[in-house]
């Protein structure tokens, strides 16, 4: 598959997961040594990887710690820009570690709403 724009892609990506039943986490990206643009990327399923506590992360007694929501998931679809301009596809993993939310799930992002971005404002 291909695409005109990396924001295409990641708009494939985000309606494929809506209707399989996973929210999209905007991974890793490559980018050119020439002109520091970006030239690959990596969108996962959210619960790609697994949440490692990193030796400067400070314990808040005032705060509960957090549930990791990863699993080890290594649904994803990678993009690179090629010659022409073109996003291409090239890898994709379909298979999920987990079970799926469910046929046309919406995600957080586009559940809540901000006041603050009315345009009445």
């Amino acid at each position: 598959m291909e695409f005109d724009s990396e924001a295409d892609a990641k708009n494939f990506y985000d309606e494929y997961a809506r209707q399989e039943g996973f929210i999209v986490r905007i991974d890793k990206c490559h980018r050119s040594e020439i002109d520091n643009r970006i030239i690959s990327r990596r969108l996962t399923c959210n619960k790609e990887g697994f949440h490692v506590r990193g030796k400067n992360d400070k314990v808040n007694p005032y705060r509960k710690p957090r549930v990791s929501i990863r699993e080890g998931c290594e649904a994803m679809m990678m993009v690179k820009v090629n010659k022409c301009g073109k996003w291409v596809v090239t890898k994709f993993v379909k298979e999920h570690s987990h079970p799926l939310m469910g046929s046309g799930v919406r995600s957080y992002r586009t559940t809540v709403s901000f006041p603050f971005f009315n345009s009445s404002h």
